[in-house]
């Protein structure tokens, strides 16, 4: 099937959306002049995944970087979410534009007043007459429906509304799989660790461990991953030094609290996983590599970050560091591109990203793939935010974010979260920061970007990107910054 249709079959109602909504696909977020975006932060997985995450309902504030798009006079922004959003969280990120009162007017917010934990595209196909005003909305403009992961009910609001998702295909989503991600790996030449994929049966799970058990004399524990889990929720680490048959009596750990065998037993039935062996190595990193694949299936490389990891064995996503070290980021640069290539043949268009493990080996390092997310991550937001604010320009043949100041670095993260910050308000955080100087400042290009704010008040839970001119000096402002919230929550007692 040609890449340039976005999903559904090449009919002549799908070259005509792929037409109206050809900038988008051809230039990419940060490429667009004119036209109208419908954002939909959807984090579209199971209810019972979604629920792991704290203020999950709030992570759709994440994909607000787009209202920075909103400095070209020709641009519309239509953002749905569940839930209201401040008018302060708004009022901030249209202060980082020229004309904030023109912005405004070619804004449009839509929330579905809906707080349950599920995705919020089920909650929009539920309310025809909300798609029907969407429609009504973008009548006449090139528009593109942006998505933060692409499934059947995301492809399904896309025909609904007439225009073109910025991202794969639904029948596409399977190589963003961890299973996928391997069998694409494979087909690239890239390494990938020791295991076995498309598994749905425990019984299957236990036999691959024994017989990897050989060719792993060294090993301690392998995992086990749920081939649709995110940020590490979806994984298990076993032991090696004690029997794993019947597994569910084997020395393992759930990297979600609430998990347990049986409830694990019936993900991996239904969606399947896989088994690599778990590396506890000194000196091990996590890299992570975005990329954008236009319509004419062209592979460009957008970001790179090292990711910052925690949790049990390092499994869970806490934030990132751009761009990933130098001394291995033209290699792992060259490696997205060519799992990129495979991915481009097999149709798929969008931003991505893919994760690797880079292993320090005598005087050199192994690296391997990971996993690939063919959606927004971690990475996403803050790299999107820190472009837009700066005005920047990525030059691929270094890996650094270009400003007029010179190049930035950053460190971000969504996870900063106290019980001491719950019932802080928007308004609370963003004085502080403005008081304490540690706001972005244009000129410089330096400074704190807000993210996530409407989960502090219930959840405790806050973003940030924190800019500056080395790692250094980001990792000093993010360590400001946190001083600076805890004085301001602490004034509140």
């Amino acid at each position: 099937m040609p890449a340039d249709i976005p999903h559904g079959s090449a009919s002549s109602d799908d070259a005509e959306r792929t037409a109206r909504g050809h900038g988008i696909v051809d230039v990419g977020l940060l490429g667009l002049t004119e036209g109208c975006v419908v954002v939909l932060p959807s984090i579209t997985f199971p209810a019972t995944e979604l629920r792991k995450i704290t203020g999950l309902v709030r992570y759709e504030e994440r994909s607000l970087f787009t209202l920075l798009l909103l400095r070209n006079p020709g641009m519309r922004v239509v953002y749905v979410t569940a839930l209201p959003i401040a008018a302060a969280v708004i009022d901030y990120y249209l202060s980082f534009l020229d004309d904030p009162e023109g912005a405004r007017e070619r804004l449009t917010l839509i929330d579905l007043g809906d707080p349950e934990v599920r995705a919020l595209s089920a909650k929009l196909l539920e309310r025809p007459e909300v798609v029907e005003r969407i429609s009504r909305l973008i009548a006449g403009d090139d528009a593109c429906l942006v998505p933060f992961n692409v499934t059947p009910l995301e492809a399904d609001l896309g025909e609904l509304l007439g225009i073109p998702l910025y991202g794969p295909r639904p029948d596409l989503i399977r190589w963003g799989s961890k299973s996928g991600g391997r069998r694409i790996a494979r087909r690239a030449g890239v390494p990938i660790l020791k295991g076995a994929e498309d598994l749905h049966e425990l019984e299957d799970v236990e036999d691959v461990i024994e017989q990897l058990r050989p060719s792993l004399p060294q090993a301690e524990a392998v995992v086990i991953k749920l081939n649709n889990g995110f940020s590490g929720q979806g994984n298990v680490v076993v032991e090696l030094d004690a029997p794993v048959a019947p597994i569910a009596r084997s020395r393992s750990s759930f990297c979600a609290a609430e998990e347990t065998w049986p409830t694990f037993a019936a993900k991996l039935k239904d969606e399947g996983g896989i088994v690599e062996e778990l590396k506890r190595t000194d000196g091990l990193v996590s890299p992570s590599v975005q990329l954008r694949i236009c319509a004419i299936g062209s592979v460009e490389v957008v970001s790179s970050h090292d990711q910052v990891l925690g949790g049990l064995d390092n499994q869970v996503y806490l934030g990132c560091q751009f761009p990933a070290r130098v001394e291995y980021r033209q290699t792992i640069h060259e490696l997205a591109a060519r799992v990129g290539a495979e991915l481009a043949a097999e149709g798929v268009i969008g931003v991505f990203g893919i994760d690797f493990i880079v292993i320090p080996e005598g005087q050199g390092r192994a690296i391997y793939l990971s996993e690939i997310n063919l959606r927004m991550g971690g990475t996403t937001h803050p790299y999107f935010m820190a472009n837009l604010a700066l005005r920047g320009n990525y030059e691929a043949s270094t890996g650094e974010l270009m400003t007029g100041t010179g190049p930035k670095t950053y460190f971000a993260t969504d996870n900063l979260k106290s019980a001491a910050y719950e019932g802080l308000c928007p308004e609370d955080v963003i004085t502080c920061v403005a008081d304490a100087g540690l706001a972005f400042n244009p000129d410089t290009g330096t400074g704190v970007l807000l993210h996530l704010l409407g989960a502090l008040h219930d959840f405790g839970k806050v973003g940030a990107t924190c800019i500056a001119n080395t790692d250094r000096d980001s990792a000093e402002l993010y360590d400001a910054f946190v001083a600076c919230l805890d004085r301001t929550a602490a004034s509140r007692s």
